[in-house]
């Protein structure tokens, strides 16, 4: 039988969580979430199912290596930008579409910031973003920190309570909850896209 490619994904997550570098495994992951188009929601979940009485370890893991992979992200928005700003300034977006995109975000930097790191938007685009509009760095940090832990720890308590049926859940349904991840990826990009025109 021909394994899909989300299938594989969940059995190496599976493995990997199995592994004695569990912990290694899932801070390189989510320090390089910036890079990767693989759902990591779904691999916490994997690890915590796996492991349930690591939930909180690896909650804890994720949340300092994406906050991490978010500095990381800050930075390469801040320095990559002059470098491909007259490229999409004036042919992407306006000029004017820009600067109004900025000075809200900075405006509503720490709301923004903990919002788009708490729900399910592509959090590339959060870090590159807030490096392109050079929000305080200390201030991004902090509210990425407490977004992500929010999260996280939100998940690893619903493995705690409910994860039987996760994970019949997942093993019925992930093909459809990638999918769907990977859809907001494309929304959100069309909705930045027709508000630029």
């Amino acid at each position: 039988m021909i394994k899909s490619p989300i299938k594989k994904i969940y059995d190496w997550a599976a493995n990997k969580a199995n592994s004695r570098f569990s912990p290694l495994w899932l801070g390189i992951l989510f320090i390089f979430e910036i890079a990767l188009f693989i759902p990591l929601d779904a691999i916490l979940i994997i690890f915590c199912l796996e492991n349930p009485q690591r939930k909180f370890l690896y909650a804890s893991i994720a949340t300092v290596a994406c906050t991490l992979g978010g500095v990381i992200g800050y930075f390469l928005g801040l320095l990559v930008w002059d470098v491909i700003s007259p490229y999409v300034l004036g042919y992407l977006i306006s000029f004017d579409f820009f600067d109004k995109i900025c000075a809200h975000y900075n405006l509503y930097q720490n709301w923004a910031v903990f919002i788009g790191a708490f729900l399910p938007l592509p959090f590339k685009a959060v870090a590159l973003s807030a490096g392109v509009c050079h929000l305080n760095l200390l201030h991004f940090i902090s509210f990425v920190f407490l977004a992500r832990l929010c999260r996280f720890f939100l998940i690893a308590k619903a493995i705690d309570v409910w994860g039987v049926q996760i994970k019949i859940f997942l093993d019925k349904y992930l093909g459809r909850v990638v999918m769907a991840l990977g859809a907001k990826v494309a929304i959100l990009f069309t909705f930045f896209w027709a508000l630029g025109q």
